[in-house]
């Protein structure tokens, strides 16, 4: 486990395993956890970066006012502390919207991208309604009985039918998350993500898309590996919003055969190398 202060934001993440670095960042009321193919990537060669966002997990709490951007900095400063100068990032909802601005505005720094549960673009007019109402219920008494509409919203039929364990390990999980800190993160993810659809199309690097059949953003998500140049689109079958979760080994079938097909990594500037030693 490694941490990093930056100013009030506290980040803490899991480094394992070596080679090419796969920086991991999850879903808004989750941590690292939500990646049970982490250990699979590391295993097959990779140094698994696992990061719990800020406000989330071991990183919280933050209750501050924040963006996606600054979330996509944050994944910039794990890589500064790792030492590493590139990463392939996979993010999931949340994690996703902040990788795509981490390749936006870093784009040297990202050797690839997968996104799943992503989205270019703004929620509808009546989702944003109902998260409006929402949003201030998150830090208040009544918290506990809006766990289940948070599962419902998460987590797809088929799983909340067929695998109840995973369901309340996760409902104890979200129970246990500072209810401030989720606030400021669903305000920075939904009520005031900004629309980069448009900008789509300067991504460069490999990207796979990923969305559960399950997911009601999945026309969405379709559209997005659209309008990335070159972007992969994996649906998979029987999965909501927390894919990763709900179908664990197809995505890691679809992410392990994503990363063994990449180009070997963009070899930095001699500038960058001092750079990189710097920070390690």
């Amino acid at each position: 486990m490694r941490e990093i202060s930056k100013g009030a934001v506290h980040l803490v993440y899991d480094d394992e395993g070596s080679g090419p670095a796969v920086l991991f960042s999850h879903c808004w009321y989750c941590d690292a956890r939500q990646w049970p193919q982490a250990a699979a990537v590391a295993r097959a060669g990779f140094r698994v970066l696992n990061l719990d966002n800020r406000g989330h997990g071991r990183s919280g709490p933050y209750r501050e006012r924040h963006t996606l951007w600054d979330i996509g900095d944050d994944l910039i400063a794990v890589l500064d502390d790792a030492g590493e100068e590139q990463a392939v990032l996979v993010g999931l909802s949340i994690g996703g919207f902040a990788a795509v601005r981490a390749a936006l505005r870093h784009p040297a720094r990202v050797r690839a991208l997968v996104l799943a549960a992503t989205i270019g673009g703004l929620e509808s007019r009546a989702a944003l309604a109902q998260s409006r109402f929402f949003l201030p219920l998150i830090p208040t008494p009544v918290r506990p009985l809006l766990i289940p509409m948070l599962i419902s919203m998460l987590f797809g039929p088929t799983a909340r039918r067929t695998q109840p364990a995973l369901i309340e390990a996760w409902r104890q999980r979200f129970v246990a998350q500072d209810a401030r800190s989720m606030a400021a993160a669903f305000d920075a993810a939904i009520i005031h993500r900004d629309d980069v659809s448009s900008r789509l199309g300067q991504i460069g690097v490999p990207t796979l898309v990923v969305i559960g059949q399950e997911d009601p953003a999945l026309a969405d998500a379709s559209e997005m590996a659209g309008q990335i140049p070159g972007a992969r689109l994996v649906v998979l079958p029987e999965a909501g919003h927390l894919s990763a979760l709900e179908s664990p080994q197809r995505f890691e079938t679809a992410l392990l055969e994503f990363l063994g097909g990449l180009p070997g990594p963009i070899e930095p500037a001699p500038a960058q190398q001092a750079r990189a030693l710097t920070t390690a």
